[in-house]
């Protein structure tokens, strides 16, 4: 289950048109005030191995210079001055930014292998360093890929699209996060993709699956990971509730069943929203989720981390 607001029957905005040059985004008022505010949206950060500058945006263009991970290079807007950057489509639906390579030079790069837009997330050690790269999508939509970077980008590594932000262990050996399985799930009301809470080494060259669900909130001391669910790693639906798992994927358990006809999302006009994520409280000692009736409420519960309720009412 994502963590974002979604159209109804469809977890994705349709927000392009063709063009003469090619599929050329149309970006929504408020992507366009992600990337003009974000301290991070003046340059283009070359996150891949050898990836191309091309003259054109076609990987048949004619190669300009190739980078290196680490490097940045300045954005070029739609008009002089403008901060905006400018985007375009190729044949095959892949996009690409327009940067400055020198003063006379300019080219373009795939946004799948740069980063213009991004969150980072430093181990706790020092290195190695997470990367979330907001990335715009063909649907109009922002993807957020991990990357995971290495000895001072001597080494990148793509681990794939999650939600939410990883969650590094205190000592940096490890960390969570919430990947997009890009599999759909088997619900008829709505298209939306499995989550899976998986746990990496640092390095990202280690992964294993704790569970499908969303919002993982990490009890290290417990050494226990406690989450949303209401769909299994297959897609199919299962008894929404909080649910629990241990570090090492075993002993996945319910903690809280919600009550009947409650949810973690609502249809709301064209979008879906889903509930807020639950918050560990009083110590570590319970822990709070929301959801929706029947009706669209929203809901408060608070449990015991052995899965006794002590609290519920609306909020």
């Amino acid at each position: 289950m994502g963590v974002r607001e979604c159209p109804a029957r469809s977890w994705t905005t349709r927000l392009f048109r063709m063009s003469a040059g090619g599929w050329v985004l149309l970006l929504p008022l408020w992507v366009g005030g992600l990337f003009a505010g974000h301290a991070h949206a003046v340059d283009a950060l070359i996150l891949g191995r050898d990836v191309s500058i091309r003259q054109t945006p076609q990987t048949s263009g004619k190669a300009i210079k190739t980078t290196r991970p680490g490097e940045m290079y300045e954005i070029i807007g739609r008009k002089p001055g403008k901060g905006n950057p400018l985007y375009i489509f190729d044949e095959h639906g892949d996009l690409w930014v327009k940067v400055r390579v020198t003063d006379e030079l300019h080219g373009f790069v795939r946004t799948d292998l740069v980063s213009v837009t991004r969150e980072e997330y430093r181990s706790p050690r020092g290195d190695p360093l997470l990367i979330v790269n907001l990335r715009l999508t063909a649907e109009g939509a922002v993807s957020r890929d991990l990357w995971v970077v290495q000895d001072g980008w001597k080494a990148t590594r793509r681990l794939g699209p999650i939600e939410g932000r990883p969650i590094w262990a205190t000592h940096g050996e490890w960390f969570i996060a919430q990947v997009d399985s890009e599999r759909p799930i088997k619900d008829p009301n709505v298209e939306r993709t499995i989550e899976r809470i998986e746990r990496f080494s640092a390095d990202g060259r280690s992964r294993i699956l704790l569970a499908a669900g969303s919002y993982p909130v990490l009890h290290e001391v417990r050494g226990e990971v406690y989450f949303y669910r209401d769909v299994d790693e297959q897609g199919d639906v299962v008894p929404p509730g909080l649910f629990a798992v241990n570090l090492d994927g075993t002993n996945l358990r319910p903690l809280f069943l919600l009550p009947e006809r409650h949810r973690f999302w609502k249809e709301d006009g064209d979008f879906f929203v889903q509930a807020p994520p639950p918050v560990l409280q009083a110590g570590g000692s319970r822990i709070s989720l929301r959801a929706f009736d029947r009706a669209g409420h929203r809901m408060r519960f608070a449990v015991t981390l052995d899965g006794e309720l002590v609290e519920q009412r609306p909020e």
